[in-house]
C-alpha cells in the first residue's frame, strides 16, 4: 500500500469555534473570559486590523489566564476538556479523519492551539499533533511561547519535513489563507468546511 500522509489544520477546519478561546472558557467560565478579552481589547482590535502578531496576542491572553499556573494542574484540565471537543467539530470533518485512518494513512494535527488542550483528544483519536508550545520553568507556565508559534508558514517548514519522509500520497485541510502555505505543498488539498457530498467524492476517489 502506497504510504499516505494527511495533514488538518484544527481551529476552523476540524473545529468550528476557536479551540483555545474554548478552553479558557472551560477553564474560568464566559464572565471571565470576556472579562479578559475587554482588558486586552486594544491588542485585540490591532490584530484584527493586522497591527499587532498573533504570536505576540497568543502570549498575552495566555499569561492573562495562565501564567504562574502548575503544568500539572493546566494539563489535566486539558484532559478533562478533551471530552467536549468533539461537540463542537465539524461532523464532516470527524468522518475524513476516521476514513483516513481506517485506509492506514498517517494522520497528523498540526495547529496553532496547543497540546496542552488538544494532545489528550489527539491521543484518543489515534492521530499525531504538531502544536505551539507554551514555556514551563519549574513546573509553572511563564506564558512565554518556546520557539516559534506554529502557524502560516511556520506550518509550511513542519510539512516540509514530514514529506521528507517518502510519502507517495498527500492530503492537506485547511481553512483560510493562513493555511495556503502547507495546503500548496500538498497533492490533494482542501478547503473547510466541507459538504457531506464533497467529502463523498473524497474518499470514493
Amino acid at each position: 500500500m502506497p504510504k499516505t500522509l494527511a495533514i488538518f489544520d484544527f481551529d476552523g477546519t476540524i473545529s468550528k469555534k476557536d479551540s483555545f478561546l474554548e478552553f479558557i472558557k472551560f477553564t474560568h467560565g464566559s464572565l471571565r473570559l470576556h472579562t479578559g478579552l475587554f482588558y486586552n481589547i486594544n491588542y485585540v482590535v490591532k490584530y484584527f486590523f493586522n497591527q499587532y502578531p498573533n504570536d505576540k496576542l497568543k502570549e498575552r491572553l495566555f499569561s492573562f489566564f495562565y501564567k504562574g499556573m502548575p503544568e500539572k494542574e493546566l494539563v489535566e484540565k486539558g484532559k478533562l476538556f478533551s471530552q467536549k471537543i468533539n461537540s463542537f467539530c465539524f461532523p464532516e470533518a470527524l468522518s475524513l479523519i476516521e476514513w483516513h485512518k481506517n485506509q492506514q494513512h498517517e494522520v497528523y494535527i498540526i495547529t496553532a492551539s496547543s497540546a496542552i488542550w488538544l494532545k489528550h483528544w489527539c491521543n484518543l483519536n489515534s492521530v499525531k499533533l504538531i502544536a505551539t508550545k507554551f514555556e514551563v520553568i519549574n513546573n509553572k507556565y511563564t506564558g512565554n511561547i518556546v520557539g516559534e508559534n506554529c502557524y502560516g508558514k511556520e506550518k509550511e517548514k513542519h510539512v516540509l519535513r514530514l514529506l521528507s519522509g517518502d510519502y507517495v500520497i498527500t492530503y492537506g485541510y485547511g481553512n483560510d489563507s493562513s493555511d495556503k502555505y502547507f495546503l500548496d505543498l500538498l497533492d490533494n488539498s482542501y478547503l473547510m468546511p466541507l459538504s457531506k457530498k464533497n467529502v463523498k467524492k473524497i474518499v470514493e476517489r
